[in-house]
């Protein structure tokens, strides 16, 4: 069976919508790996009381996520979905509808400063139930503790920061010379609450060296392909992670 070329003009439409196809802009974010900041390297500090210094590290982890106004072609995502460490979500499940990157940033700073309130709370709270941690109550003063985080933002360092806060309060050695990593939000009562990208944060604690990693039970279901030679443990409350330590 005989078939007639296509007409030129043809082939040149069927090539610029080929071509079209390619380069446009598709509704999806990429997801990828972060990094892991030591918060006892000036993140955090205690003033006008006595503290102690930490005998390990505990990183506070991050992930880099494409902004809402990204142009994000077909290849990209294609190549994102070969690559392990990068994962593709569709925008609507990242970012509500119009939002802008000056809000997102806006909101991600709030989301940070709400974060560390609450992360004070839930410490000095814990620290009250459990004398046995040998801080005075005086000197369990929320003023006296300050953070200083210009990299990230976002809720997902509450946890960690409640931690930090108890190290250094408490004469205890609680890490033991440990390199550790987490995330997970924090409610002043010591909730733990999921967070996203947790499989990135675990991914990016890996490479920096971290060889347990506290995560918020709410994401169990979501934690896949943990890398060789770091320990995860799911906890619900600031409780657990300190019984875990």
């Amino acid at each position: 069976m005989r078939f007639s070329p296509l007409p030129r003009i043809a082939l040149i439409i069927l090539t610029i919508f080929a071509s079209l196809a390619v380069i446009a802009p598709l509704p999806y974010v990429i997801i990828l790996p972060g990094q892991a900041q030591n918060i006892f390297e000036k993140l955090i500090t205690i003033k006008d009381q006595k503290s102690y210094p930490a005998n390990g590290r505990i990183d506070l982890m991050s992930i880099r996520v494409t902004n809402p106004n990204s142009w994000i072609i077909g290849p990209e995502i294609l190549y994102s979905w070969i690559k392990a460490d990068e994962a593709v979500y569709p925008r609507s499940a990242i970012y509500p509808p119009g939002t802008t990157q000056k809000s997102e940033d806006k909101k991600a700073k709030a989301d940070m400063v709400n974060s560390q309130d609450n992360a004070k709370t839930a410490a000095l709270s814990f620290l009250r139930l459990h004398p046995e941690y040998g801080v005075p109550a005086d000197d369990l003063q929320i003023k006296n503790i300050t953070f200083d985080v210009k990299k990230t933002g976002g809720p997902s360092g509450g946890m960690i920061f409640a931690i930090g806060v108890i190290e250094l309060l408490t004469q205890k050695d609680l890490l033991q010379g440990r390199h550790i990593a987490g995330t997970g939000t924090i409610t002043t009562d010591g909730k733990v609450g999921p967070i996203g990208g947790i499989n990135e944060k675990i991914l990016a604690a890996h490479k920096a060296g971290a060889t347990l990693f506290l995560a918020p039970a709410g994401n169990s279901g979501d934690i896949a392909n943990i890398p060789p030679g770091i320990k995860v443990v799911t906890v619900a409350t600031l409780a657990e992670a300190m019984a875990t330590l």
